[in-house]
């Protein structure tokens, strides 16, 4: 008991004078480390004496005395001049050991050099000798206890005990860096290279990525830091589950490209973002289709303050635009996307104009065309969020679909070279208003392209935009900060992802690739179940899932039901085949088409309705026109049937009508599952909605010429007017 008492109290006051020493002023601490040196250099210098000189030391004089406490200060001074009182004992390093070599040498060489002339040689050489060894003993011994004493005391003030995932460069420089800082102390690496196993890099152990569980238990670290910036994002994956397990929070290191180019520091860990959880590589953009599409462009971008159009403008900057065109209505979102462009490196090569307008004003749009010799057009501009669209779907179909018409309609008679639509998979047999208005964005696209001249028209679909506004990803963080609940509409719900960067370089390059109304699509790899993106944000920011049983964990899951218009999993391809193009990642789809004359009818009725604010008419029209969407049906029962309706005037583009790609042979069909077909149900007869006063004339002349178009074996009639051309 008394040995263990003992022990104790050692451990208490040697604690207590490590706190002290870390309170004190710089000056006094310099104080403490030059009388500490002249301490131990006094003591070496009398060990010297004492084993070289120690017979014939009796008949000195005093002046050999006044030489060897001469050599005793010379060291101290030496040590001070070199630096070595001005590094923090408890990081030092080989620096330390250097200087103070460098100090002891010299202060050895000059008491051999007095000496010589006042002892015999074999004293005068010895004497010096033991001292300089002696001497740079002791200093480092005292710079390791020193470590030894104040690094415990520092790091219970520095804060959380870290492990470092990745004992390679990045991991060294990492450990490197946070060793000055306050904010964390390492503790230990943890790597899976064999050979690194039971080493020691900067005092900290590797140990195999089996320990990980382990460690964890044994409370050796608190948080993770991934060091691992060269890793695939596959192999990130894999760590980032096997992290997740732990429940604790992970922090990344940047990306290599990143530091070497200056944006980021080593020590300027990020969060785990969502991105790191995709199951799929980035999609790497060809420069040549990016720069065949903006460099020395006149670019015009609608919606260009939004999430997808802001990124397409700092790609056109990019990639050499001569100018950029900003089309937005909302004041402070074109203040910010200008303003961020004209802080960019490259604003003195492309001219920046932002214009507030309104892309449903077909006279400032036209008049916009007419001021600037406009090139490149992409329109981003949309209303996206499902359950505002839904209850608005009026101002959503003005701002979605007749926008379109009227850009479209402008970039044509302005004769630019290329047009591009920025749509969406939820426009594939769409269950809500928003879906079914890109869709018909899309289709009044392809029935402009019949008779667009030299202007190449196309049109995109991606899934969902990580980090966008609206985004779910941004709203679980917050959920998450909070402590929860965290709110998913259904357990089985599924998406696709991609980054804001993935999406405007697909749409760009896409639109290189354009030419009469197709649709392009990106190959994205497997869905993502939202469920399993929350549980795995939960466990990666250091908080555990409820129990649903025992009620013990930190963050609830909770189900709040589909929204309206909201389906279980999105698609990307209305048909059953995608073509293959030149980009190994996107595929192009021939789609159903609507002639420009009958597209015509089924627009005016659209927009009158929604001009008249007669909903009901606007979504019967919908319903008419867009495979999938059923007004009056539940979302579960969307199948894209119309029991009751008559026959659709849709004009299908024949296979040969399709350029076919000289890279890659066609038709290929991408390999993962986003073309298994919609859920087969069966959808009851309901009775025809009535239409409302204001479409209510449209669409008497729809049905009348619907029914006597129709054909009795495919349900669909081929106009022979306006069958897209194989060259124009």
């Amino acid at each position: 008991m008394g040995k263990h008492f003992g022990e104790i109290m050692g451990r208490d006051a040697a604690t207590h004078f490590a706190a002290w020493l870390l309170r004190q002023s710089k000056v006094r601490k310099q104080i403490i480390i030059s009388l500490t040196d002249l301490s131990l250099l006094t003591g070496a210098m009398v060990i010297a004496l004492l084993v070289v000189a120690l017979p014939s030391m009796g008949t000195w004089p005093a002046a050999n005395y006044w030489i060897l406490a001469g050599g005793v200060l010379l060291a101290v001074v030496l040590l001070r001049v070199l630096g070595v009182h001005h590094i923090v004992s408890r990081h030092a390093d080989v620096d330390l050991i250097e200087r103070s070599f460098g100090a002891l040498f010299i202060a050895s060489i000059v008491l051999l050099g007095v000496l010589s002339l006042r002892l015999p040689l074999v004293l005068a050489v010895a004497i010096p000798f033991l001292f300089g060894a002696m001497g740079f003993a002791a200093v480092l011994m005292s710079r390791a206890i020193a470590v030894r004493l104040l690094k415990p005391a520092s790091a219970r003030k520095r804060g959380a005990r870290v492990l470092i995932y990745g004992a390679g460069e990045g991991g060294v420089q990492l450990a490197a860096a946070l060793r000055n800082g306050d904010r964390f102390c390492p503790v230990v690496f943890v790597d899976s290279n064999p050979s690194l196993h039971g080493r020691r890099i900067h005092g900290l152990k590797v140990f195999p990525t089996t320990a990980l569980e382990k460690l964890h238990n044994e409370g050796v670290f608190e948080q993770v830091l991934l060091a691992v910036p060269s890793a695939t994002p596959q192999e990130r994956l894999h760590i980032l589950e096997q992290l997740e397990a732990l429940s604790v929070k992970v922090l990344v290191m940047p990306a290599l490209e990143d530091i070497a180019a200056g944006i980021s520091r080593v020590d300027q860990l990020r969060e785990v973002q969502v991105e790191d959880l995709l199951p799929r590589s980035a999609v790497k953009p060809d420069k040549s289709l990016l720069c065949q599409s903006l460099n020395g462009k006149t670019v015009l971008v609608t919606g260009a303050g939004g999430s997808i159009g802001s990124e397409l403008c700092r790609q056109a900057m990019l990639h050499g635009a001569s100018r950029l065109i900003l089309v937005e209505c909302c004041e402070y979102s074109l203040y910010k996307i200008d303003h961020e462009l004209r802080q960019s490196p490259l604003q003195g090569q492309c001219d920046v104009v932002p214009l507030l307008i309104n892309a449903v004003n077909a006279q400032q749009i036209t008049r916009a065309f007419q001021e600037y010799p406009v090139q490149v057009v992409y329109h981003a501009a949309a209303y996206k969020h499902v359950p505002l669209v839904e209850a608005n779907p009026c101002a959503a179909v003005l701002n979605n679909v007749q926008a379109t018409q009227s850009v479209v309609t402008a970039a044509i008679l302005a004769g630019v070279e290329r047009f591009v639509l920025v749509s969406t998979d939820k426009a594939v047999r769409p269950t809500n208003v928003m879906g079914a208005s890109k869709r018909f964005c899309e289709l009044v696209v392809q029935a402009a392209a019949v008779n667009a001249g030299r202007t190449a028209l196309s049109m995109v679909r991606f899934g969902n935009v990580l980090g966008s506004s609206g985004s779910v990803v941004p709203l679980f963080k917050e959920q998450i900060r909070r402590g929860g609940p965290v709110t998913v509409t259904h357990p089985d719900v599924t998406r696709y992802f991609m980054t804001i960067p993935e999406a405007a370089q697909l749409v760009i390059q896409a639109g290189a690739m354009g030419d009469h109304g197709e649709v392009f699509l990106l190959q994205m790899g497997q869905p993502v179940k939202i469920r399993d993106l929350a549980e795995r944000m939960i466990h990666l920011s250091g908080r555990t899932l409820v129990d649903p049983a025992s009620k013990q964990g930190d963050v609830e899951i909770r189900y709040t039901g589909l929204r309206p218009g909201e389906k279980l999993y999105e698609e990307l391809l209305i048909g059953a085949e995608a073509q293959a193009t030149p980009h190994p990642r996107i595929y192009k789809a021939a789609e159903e088409w609507f002639t420009p004359e009958v597209l015509e009818l089924h627009l005016s009725a659209l927009l009158a309705a929604a001009h008249g604010g007669d909903v009901r008419a606007l979504k019967c029209t919908l319903s008419q026109c867009v495979a999938g969407y059923v007004y009056g049906a539940p979302a579960e029962l969307h199948d894209g049937t119309f029991p009751d309706e008559a026959p659709r005037q849709l004009t299908k583009t024949a296979e040969a009508q399709v350029p076919q790609p000289t890279s890659r042979p066609t038709p290929a069909t991408p390999t993962d599952d986003r073309h298994r077909p919609a859920p087969a149900h069966h959808t009851p007869a309901r009775p025809r909605p009535a239409f409302g006063p204001a479409g209510a004339e449209a669409a008497g002349v729809l049905r009348q010429m619907a029914t006597s178009s129709a054909t009795s074996d495919a349900g669909m009639t081929v106009a022979a007017a306006g069958q897209r051309p194989l060259h124009r």
